[in-house]
């Protein structure tokens, strides 16, 4: 079994029009280096020019990434990362 990563339909050109896939890893960060593999501008999407998480909320089993462990957030078999980028409005 793996982890499943869920994205929005807004954003499903990130995964070549996917919204959900399975990943490999030890980490939310692995389970992000393992589809970024097969989709190289993942990662441009999700982090900025310093490696922080840019414009997107990830959660892990419905808790942000923010209340946990962040990208080191260990993960295990049947886990769920769900993205959902930011909105700003006014």
């Amino acid at each position: 079994m793996a982890v499943i990563i869920r994205i929005p339909g807004s954003l499903k050109h990130w995964l070549d029009g996917k919204t959900e896939l399975s990943c490999q890893g030890k980490c939310v960060f692995d389970c992000i280096e393992d589809l970024n593999e097969n989709f190289p501008s993942l990662k441009s999407h999700l982090f900025d020019e310093n490696g922080n998480i840019s414009d997107i909320l990830i959660f892990l089993n419905g808790d942000n990434l923010r209340n946990l462990d962040g990208l080191q957030t260990t993960v295990n078999d049947g886990d769920e990362i769900s993205m959902i980028p930011l909105v700003a409005g006014g």
